[in-house]
């Protein structure tokens, strides 16, 4: 389902329910793109002074689609492209904004997960191999020719991803045989080189990873942590403080932090933090 808030007042967008598990949000202009993972589509909304209106809906085939990202040719005429991740067809789908049609699918070497453009170059995670075992790559496609130019090996697990200062940070949740969770974050440098660390099992933390004042952050034990220039988490930097099994979401907005909350279980709740 959608809703919208501006400022005290929330607004439940009238068409309600709008699929099977929302997966995630862009805006760009006056459009809102949305990405429904289970219905398999993507669907657009105008927005305007009034709210939300539908615009229309893409269908993916089944693919399985993740989270996306925005691409502007730099070439007089050329076109802007949505390029958004798919599970079940292992690949990055690529949608023609002018025609709405999908014009390009690129292979990739497992389950791609997050993606965003820095410096020309379209950054993948990697998340899972083809037999759904943790995989450890970033991927970088090239727009002008969708291929796939270079890969980056992480660590296993890798999500999330934030660009910051030049240089491409990367979350990381894995798993062993008995489903126990272990965690890290990584960083692509400028130079090209990888700098990684682990936080073992037992920590609490999420798979969200965000630029708040200027400094990295991790969702870590029911708020967002500072990360030092090791990569590793300050708790004493900790901002927010819930329930860290609920703990479904968060986001940087300006000098706000917004925290998805559930017990999975209607209703659930968004709380704002200003710190």
């Amino acid at each position: 389902s959608l809703w919208t808030i501006i400022e005290d007042n929330i607004y439940e967008y009238q068409e309600n329910q709008i699929g099977d598990v929302v997966q995630s949000l862009l805006i760009y202009g006056d459009k809102l793109f949305v990405i429904v993972n289970g219905s398999s589509n993507i669907q657009i909304y105008n927005i305007d002074e009034s709210g939300l209106s539908f615009y229309k809906q893409i269908e993916t085939n089944d693919s399985g689609p993740r989270e996306m990202a925005i691409y502007d040719s730099p070439i007089r005429g050329g076109c802007r492209n949505l390029y958004f991740t798919n599970w079940y067809s292992a690949d990055v789908k690529k949608i023609n904004l002018s025609t709405w049609e999908i014009e390009e699918e690129i292979p990739t070497p497992g389950l791609p997960e997050d993606i965003l453009l820095h410096n020309g170059l379209l950054y993948v995670s990697i998340t899972m191999n083809p037999d759904w075992t943790d995989a450890s790559q970033v991927i970088t496609i090239d727009p002008s020719t969708n291929t796939i130019v270079e890969s980056f090996e992480v660590g296993f697990g890798p999500g999330s991803l934030l660009m910051h200062e030049d240089e491409v940070y990367v979350s990381r949740t894995y798993y062993d045989n008995n489903w126990d969770a272990y965690y890290g974050t990584s960083k692509i440098n400028s130079n090209g080189t990888v700098t990684s660390t682990n936080y073992g099992s037992g920590t609490a933390c999420g798979g969200g990873i965000y630029t708040f004042q200027n400094e990295v952050y991790r969702l870590y034990n029911g708020g967002i942590a500072q990360l030092n220039d090791e990569l590793e988490i300050m708790p004493e930097t900790r901002l927010g403080d819930y329930n860290a099994g609920e703990v479904y979401s968060a986001e940087v907005i300006g000098e706000y932090i917004f925290f998805g909350l559930s017990d999975y279980s209607a209703p659930d709740e968004v709380t704002i933090v200003d710190a």
